[in-house]
């Protein structure tokens, strides 16, 4: 957005990895702590900002923010457009509190897929014509195969020739990791040579990591930690995996899809939106352990399937998941509100 003429303005917690990142770019932040207990200066502080920058578009993607945020710009004199984008598919309840965050501070919402987007329509009674679907585009420039390198294998305790089975994502109980591992013990039974590879942090990261040492498969599973090199880290896996148990449609699927990666994902949210199983991908339900080690099974016998399903894969992302697009969509929405506004 920034490259294409557009001023923006990150307000995030200090010393945060979107602070580090957004400063590493060039971007200006602003930092600020956010917490039910700071709550009421939170608006203040964004009123500051809002007046300060003469914000145009505050779009959030929390709850104390979008709270905070939304009602700072509902009474700032500048009349700034609100948006809310919801990234889950988790539902929430039908009360006057989410009546008001979801129907009356915010001028639209953008979902993450169709799905996210239809659960709002169906369940919650929003009108639809402020309910936008614009899934997470992927650079296709950093996102591309293959970019496998032996060098990286080597750094994370993997030979050229291991099978990698893999997934990225942060550590916390929605990701479903439990179920990963759960999986992986079942396929290391009949293939035991097999490597698993789990990208990421977390607040489950450490009984993660018990669980993982009482199973006894401390010598099959590489846990990385934090890592901004994942396209190489995406290069490495023959078989991508996403076990989680809710989801919008999740960044790091569309990013294996784009690296030509196979998967076996988890049919929630929007996921089924880019994976057509047996086409683009493999799906399994949610919270199986048994079939998600069997579809990953079935793929570590399969090289022929592998290749077909990485093809296809990288075709749906490039004809429409590109970042091109996604920013193509987000600017036509911000340019239609902002002519509707008074």
């Amino acid at each position: 957005m920034a490259a294409r003429g557009h001023t923006l303005i990150f307000a995030v917690p200090p010393k945060s990895k979107l602070h580090e990142l957004a400063e590493r770019e060039g971007l200006r932040v602003e930092p600020l702590t956010l917490g039910w207990s700071r709550f009421l200066p939170s608006i203040f502080r964004f009123l500051a900002l809002i007046r300060k920058h003469r914000i145009h578009i505050v779009n959030t993607h929390g709850s104390v923010d979008s709270w905070a945020a939304s009602i700072a710009g509902r009474l700032s004199r500048h009349k700034p457009i609100i948006i809310r984008s919801r990234h889950k598919s988790t539902p929430f309840s039908k009360n006057f509190r989410h009546k008001i965050l979801y129907q009356m501070l915010p001028h639209a919402i953008i979902t993450s897929g169709k799905a996210v987007r239809t659960l709002f329509i169906r369940d919650h009674g929003l009108d639809e014509t402020r309910v936008v679907s614009i899934p997470t585009g992927v650079d296709l420039s950093r996102f591309h195969p293959p970019l496998s390198s032996s060098a990286l294998r080597a750094d994370l305790g993997l030979s050229s020739t291991d099978f990698v089975v893999g997934t990225v994502g942060f550590i916390r109980y929605e990701k479903g990791m439990h179920y990963f591992v759960d999986a992986a013990r079942l396929v290391l039974a009949h293939h035991p040579d097999v490597k698993f590879l789990i990208v990421g942090e977390g607040p489950e990261e450490e009984n993660l990591k018990r669980k993982i040492k009482d199973m006894g498969l401390t010598q099959s599973m590489v846990l990385t930690g934090f890592r901004t090199d994942i396209p190489e880290l995406l290069g490495t896996m023959d078989v991508f995996v996403l076990s989680s148990i809710e989801e919008g449609l999740p960044q790091t699927l569309i990013q294996a899809m784009a690296m030509q990666r196979p998967v076996v994902a988890t049919d929630v949210g929007s996921v089924t939106e880019v994976v057509q199983h047996g086409n683009t991908g493999l799906l399994v339900p949610s919270k199986d352990a048994k079939v998600l080690a069997d579809s990953v099974t079935r793929l570590i016998r399969d090289e022929a399937l592998r290749e077909a399903l990485g093809r296809a894969a990288r075709d749906v992302i490039v004809t429409s998941y590109s970042r091109e697009s996604m920013l193509d969509h987000t600017e036509d929405l911000y340019t239609r509100l902002l002519q509707r506004r008074p």
